[in-house]
């Protein structure tokens, strides 16, 4: 696939089947920015952990398209899947159907992922043989979880973490507001070992950088912005409204449903007029007491979010559960939205975009700008004005993999 002469291998726990996800979006960047900087992509799986609670995995053909090579022990692979044959995941796949049932049924069933989850001490051994047998400049492990793998490599190369959740602090969030976790709590203390033997991080969230891990140094830390897609021509007319855009997860489900709850009411009461667009898979999460929201229309999967952008479409992040960075402010600024947020929704870029970003603070403080922004066509076109070119430069990761190119340069001899 390519003549690079350096290597990168990724150490990986978790199925990649899919990309709508910010985690998937992430790693897309990521393995373009690899590709960019002159690197082969090798990409070793987890035996046992990457299958989750199936026992068969496909690879999303835009992330195959920039692996070099799969290396996945444990497997066959056959009509575009891998398959494992490992009995330990086909009677976990059995004990899952049965949760299944259950549920249906009507029982009420928790199933943990194996999310962050720590691997067995075989499992690690065995990812750590499988990286080995082909020496690279750089091996880097898909979250803190998959860094004890590092421990274990016996050839000379340089060892990085690609940190999307700082997964202590993703727990304490979740703890906070109360929400059901359906994946492994950790400590501070023990993701910190998890990464020991690490000589350099990429992280998703700018503001992680600053705390995780502890005392590292900067110089070996950077910060991989998300790549939101360019899109084709906006609308340039139509009746001012609020959109709220995003997948099916933990934060933007609370964020969806806080809005509808606490900040569309206040908006309708001094505005009965306004309208609001949910778009994404997220609007099959809403609350059964809230689905009918007055002046609220579900527009479900949008094959072209050009249709939803423009000037006259004021894109929401009101973020309470975050712990990484908040994509869909990227989306809105390049769809040329004026854009609302609370303050966490903006804590992932580092004050990248400070200056370009309505922040609201509060329900009633959230509502007033929506109100004021649906009401001054031209407050809206000025923050909208060069959003799109200026986001994209902003968010350029040139400096990214320059610093790929670097750390590999100090590869041990």
């Amino acid at each position: 696939m390519t003549n690079a002469t350096k290597t990168l291998t990724l150490l990986v726990q978790r199925q990649l089947d899919a990309i709508t996800t910010g985690n998937g979006a992430f790693l897309e960047t990521f393995l373009r920015t690899a590709k960019a900087a002159g690197f082969r992509v090798r990409v070793v799986f987890a035996p046992w952990h990457a299958f989750g609670n199936r026992p068969f995995a496909s690879v999303h053909p835009r992330l195959r398209a920039l692996i070099d090579e799969i290396v996945w022990d444990g497997t066959i692979e056959a009509g575009g899947r891998y398959w494992s044959v490992s009995p330990r995941i086909w009677v976990r796949f059995g004990i899952r159907l049965v949760h299944e049932i259950m549920r249906r049924a009507g029982l009420k069933v928790q199933w943990r992922n194996y999310f962050g989850r720590p691997m067995p001490a075989a499992e690690v051994r065995a990812m750590a043989r499988a990286a080995d047998r082909q020496p690279s400049d750089l091996t880097i492990a898909e979250y803190s979880s998959v860094g004890p793998v590092l421990d274990q490599l016996q050839h000379s190369t340089r060892k990085g973490v690609f940190v999307h959740d700082v997964l202590w602090m993703r727990a304490r969030r979740y703890r906070e507001k109360g929400l059901a976790f359906d994946f492994y709590e950790t400590s501070e203390a023990e993701e910190c070992d998890w990464v020991k033997s690490a000589d350099f991080f990429v992280h998703a969230s700018a503001n992680e950088m600053e705390f995780f891990p502890p005392q590292f140094s900067p110089d070996h830390m950077v910060w991989l912005r998300p790549v939101p897609p360019k899109f084709g021509d906006l609308p340039t007319e139509g009746k001012a409204e609020v959109v709220f855009l995003g997948t099916t997860h933990a934060g933007n489900v609370d964020a969806l449903n806080h809005f509808l709850k606490d900040i569309w009411p206040i908006i309708l009461k001094r505005q009965p007029d306004a309208m609001l667009k949910v778009a994404g898979s997220v609007g099959d999460a809403i609350e059964p007491s809230l689905k009918k929201s007055p002046n609220m229309t579900l527009l479900g999967r949008v094959e072209k979010l050009e249709d939803i952008g423009g000037s006259h479409a004021i894109g929401i992040a009101p973020t309470r559960l975050a712990t990484g960075v908040s994509i869909k402010v990227a989306e809105y600024l390049m769809l040329g939205m004026p854009v609302v947020a609370y303050p966490l929704a903006m804590e992932g870029f580092g004050g990248r975009l400070d200056g370009m970003v309505e922040i609201a603070d509060a329900p009633d403080a959230f509502a007033n700008t929506i109100i004021r922004l649906l009401n001054d066509k031209t407050e809206r076109e000025k923050l909208s004005d060069g959003a799109p070119a200026r986001t994209r430069e902003i968010l350029s990761n040139q400096e990214v993999a320059d610093f790929l190119t670097r750390e590999a340069s100090l590869k041990p001899a």
